[in-house]
């Protein structure tokens, strides 16, 4: 077996850990897998056709683990509307802010990282991917863990509101 697959399988083994948590689910295209669909579970936000932010509880992502990867990291399309500053919506080509990476780092390593993205427990505004999600969450001092039901009713492309782990402000 070579040293690709051994990472593969590990990978799919400890991914099918991680979903035994409830947190996410997938699906897988190879053997061994080299695509996955994953969709994780919990709130975050996205936009209404009106523009106004609403709770999204199921989030869909895929990835692709080319031929350099884990020397690189995977291909990742995020699948689901999202507002977020390092995520993007499907019809802006659903880039993600992967952030740093390490070959070290595992599969289930960068689902953890990309739930706690997708449900507001981690953001970075000041690394952007969507520049008007990063304006919002600086204009109303998100934090990560902040609520996101409290989220959902803040305005966008208006006055802020400071947000914190405990609510609005």
């Amino acid at each position: 077996m070579s040293p690709r697959e051994r990472r593969l399988r590990s990978d799919l083994a400890q991914l099918s850990e991680l979903a035994e948590q409830g947190h996410l689910a997938f699906r897988t295209a190879g053997d061994p897998p080299e695509q996955y669909e994953v969709i994780f579970f919990g709130p975050g936000l996205a936009r209404e056709p009106d523009g106004q932010l609403a709770v999204r509880r199921l989030h869909r992502c895929d990835l692709y683990l080319h031929l350099e990867y884990p020397r690189r990291p995977p291909v990742v399309t995020w699948k689901t509307p999202i507002f977020h500053p390092n995520l993007l919506p499907p019809e802006r080509n659903g880039g993600v802010c992967v952030g740093s990476w390490s070959a070290a780092e595992s599969l289930a390593d960068l689902c953890s990282r990309l739930h706690a993205l997708a449900t507001y427990r981690s953001l970075n505004p000041h690394d952007a991917l969507d520049k008007e999600a990063a304006q919002w969450a600086l204009d109303h001092d998100v934090t990560p863990g902040a609520d996101v039901q409290t989220l959902a009713t803040l305005p966008v492309g208006e006055q802020p509101v400071v947000v914190t782990q405990g609510g609005a402000r």
